[in-house]
This record gives C-alpha cells, structure tokens and sequence, in this order.
C-alpha cells in the first residue's frame, strides 16, 4: 500500500535535514558554501536517476536547475574521500529510510513474515581501483565490486546491500543470516551452500537451497542415502523423501527431486563437459546422470509448502537476476566515469541511492491482481521525473503531487504485456494464490 503523505515527507527529510547533517558529520561540509550537503546530493542522486551516462558537465546543469551555480570543474574538485563518506553514509541511511512495511498479498506465502532472496553481482572498476576491490583473476578485470544482496521479495525492500572485492567468494558471505526476522524464509543459490550457514538459519528460520550433490546424506535413522539409486528406484516424476543434511551436521530437513526435460538436461550436460574440459578432466558418469534431476532441500514443512509451491519458489529466486539487470543495463550501474577513486565510488554511491528510492516507490505497485508492472517501465517513468522530483522537495505539497503522478504514471503506463505462450513467475504466484 502506497502511503503518499508519509513517502513525500520521507523523501524530503531525506534529501534535507539529513543530508544537512551526514554532511557536516563527514566533514564533507566545514563552512558555508554555495554547494551545501543538500544541494551536492540531490544534484548527483536525480542527476544520474535522470541521466545514468551523466557527465560533470551533465550533473552541473542539473545543479543549475536546482539552483545552485557550479562548474563542472567546480563539482569535480568537491568529489573528495569526504564526499565518498558523505554518500556512503546517505546510502547507509536510504536503506533504513526508504522501507515497505506491507507485504504481497500471497496465500502459500502468508505463513513466512518475510521471503529473503540473497544473490550478487560484480561491477568491474577502472585499474586504479584494485587495491581496494581486487578482481576476480584470470580473464576478468584487475578491479571489481561484488554487490551483496538480500532482497525481501514479500515488502520489496533492499534489506542488505553489501559492498565486497570482487574476488569474495559468495560461500564465505553470511550477512543474510542477521537479516529478517525469526520464522522469515531464506532462499539462495549453490554458490551459498553451507553446511554450518544451514544450521544456523534453521535455529530460527526456514531455508530453501539447491542441493550440493555432493553433499552426504542420511535418513531420519542414520543411514546413509545414495542420491542416484534414491532417484532411480524412486516412483516416475516430482518426490521427496526426510533426510539428515551433512556427516556431523545432520540438518533435519526435506530433499526434494524434481525430473528435468531432455533439452534442458542435454544443455546442463554440455556445461558440465566444457567445464570440465577447461579445467583438463572429463565430468564423471555420475555427475552426468544427476543432471537429469533438480534437487532442494529446505527445513519448511510439507503442510507449509508443497512440491508444486516449491518449484516456484525456485524460479522465484530469479527476480533477484532481473533486479540485478535493472540496475546495470537501465541504472547504467555498471558503467562508472573516470578513473579517480572518489569520482568513481561518488557515482557508484548516488546511484545506489537513487535505486533505492525508485525501488521503494516501485514495490508496492509490482504485482496486483490487475497485472503485473514491468521494473523497466515503471523505472523509466521514475527517470523522466527525477528532476521535478529534485525541484520539489522544498515543497511538501508540490513534492506530494509529483510522486503522485509518478505512481499514477506507473500503473498506467507501465503494466507488462501479456504473454500467450508462457506465464512468468509473478503470474504463477498469482494463480497460486486464486488456487489457496
């Protein structure tokens, strides 16, 4: 439900009195000056929102529009180490700032006060960057940032964003583990599987992974359970069976089974050889013949969630990839100007603040049982109405008007064309909810 009279008088507590303070607590601000903390982040966050390619001279006459006369030269020399905390700061606070509070209204989901979706992704950066975020090796760029994520799909709140070199491998990341509350639902991917972070979500939570096959498994009475004879003598289609997870943990939990179409296991199998090519062995027959099978395991009771729920659960986990491409090919996040440190994490910074409002405003109205909004479209009408958004926020009624025409904008304009052959996950979620 979107609350226009507490969003608008958000929006300018944000962009005014506590831009005012962070930027004399970071010393960003020291004395009086033409460019106040207010004024410097409304310019950068509406000016790469209107313009993600901005330039200096760019982000100049949207200072200009605000009122404030600089030069590009002029906003270049203010992109100092105390600008970056500035913004590192405002960043901190969009997130505990700019927050839903009510959820999708989805039966099979109701029973889990939050559904925690974590996942990342990698900026590269300019050379100059590598000693603070290392990248990858090999044939990837010298200097990257990992993006963490934790993403409540239920509100559609950015609950964590966390910056890492981008060699961090995900397994080692647990911020997800502080994140929602007892009884919330964490679903990630392979490259989060731990045994220990597993049982740490399971003391309080619910968890639903994809299963390492590698992984050993017992059955309630500690017998060990081989994965492909479970399968094979298993009955024809979609299963379960109660196991333990892991040889000392033994995780109490449900393993889920679920057959693959041939064209989608001949592709997983192709990877897997060329993978395994690369890297100068051959996949063994048993990794092969797995394949064939999706496997999860999740600690949520049958009663709670099905097999049919669970396999959309599992494509659920992928709205956290199309956030991911909504802040790189559209938020232009991916691309940064410059090569000076504090020009680049400048940028980096506002537009991650101007993400976080749009993803505030956008939330609430994704998914009703009207249809579903397209991020693209709704982001897009956010964009074309940045800088009256900026040019508002000494107004409270005014600002109030324009994010209500922003909304409105949205639900007319930006609704996702129906699609005849396939239903999206959104749309599966919604028949599951008609179906409950």
């Amino acid at each position: 439900m979107f609350d226009l009279q507490q969003t608008s008088a958000t929006s300018q507590e944000f962009f005014t009195t506590t831009a005012t303070t962070l930027a004399r607590a970071t010393k960003f601000v020291q004395r009086e000056s033409k460019l106040t903390g207010a004024g410097f982040a409304q310019t950068l966050v509406f000016g790469f929102l209107d313009e993600p390619a901005a330039t200096l001279n760019d982000l100049a006459q949207t200072s200009a529009e605000l009122g404030i006369s600089i030069s590009p030269q002029g906003l270049d020399e203010r992109l100092t180490p105390q600008a970056v905390e500035f913004l590192k700061q405002m960043f901190q606070q969009s997130l505990a700032s700019f927050r839903n509070t009510v959820p999708l209204d989805l039966a099979f989901l109701a029973p889990f006060p939050a559904v925690q979706i974590t996942d990342s992704t990698v900026v590269a950066l300019p050379e100059s960057l590598r000693d603070e975020y290392p990248g990858c090796g090999g044939d990837g760029p010298a200097a990257a940032l990992k993006v963490q994520l934790v993403f409540d799909y239920l509100r559609g709140n950015l609950e964590v964003v966390e910056w890492q070199p981008g060699r961090t491998p995900d397994q080692n990341y647990t911020g997800y583990l502080a994140a929602g509350p007892a009884g919330a639902l964490h679903l990630h991917d392979l490259g989060y599987f731990k045994l220990k972070a597993l049982q740490q979500t399971a003391d309080s939570s619910y968890f639903f992974s994809r299963l390492l096959t590698s992984t050993a498994l017992y059955d309630p009475q500690g017998t060990a359970v081989d994965l492909l004879d479970l399968v094979r003598t298993a009955s024809p289609g979609a299963g379960e069976q109660e196991i333990q997870l892991g040889a000392a943990e033994r995780i109490p939990c449900r393993l889920l089974y679920v057959p693959v179409p041939e064209a989608v296991v001949n592709e997983r199998r192709r990877k897997a050889r060329a993978t395994a090519k690369r890297k100068g062995r051959m996949p063994s027959q048993r990794h092969l013949d797995l394949l064939a099978w999706s496997f999860y395991v999740t600690n949520v009771p049958a009663t709670m969630l099905t097999i049919p729920q669970a396999l959309i659960l599992a494509s659920l986990r992928w709205q956290i990839e199309l956030i991911f491409k909504l802040w790189k090919s559209y938020g232009r996040l991916a691309r940064v100007a410059g090569r000076r440190r504090e020009r680049v994490l400048s940028e980096l910074y506002a537009k991650m603040i101007g993400i976080v409002i749009t993803q505030f405003l956008i939330a609430p109205q994704r998914l009703t049982m009207r249809g579903e909004l397209s991020p693209v479209k709704a982001l897009r009408v956010c964009q074309r109405r940045a800088l009256a958004w900026a040019r508002s926020l000494g107004d409270l009624p005014q600002l109030a008007r324009v994010l209500d025409d922003v909304v409105t904008q949205m639900l007319r304009f930006g609704q996702k064309e129906k699609r005849q052959k396939r239903i999206t996950t959104c749309q599966q979620l919604l028949a599951a909810h008609s179906a409950a």
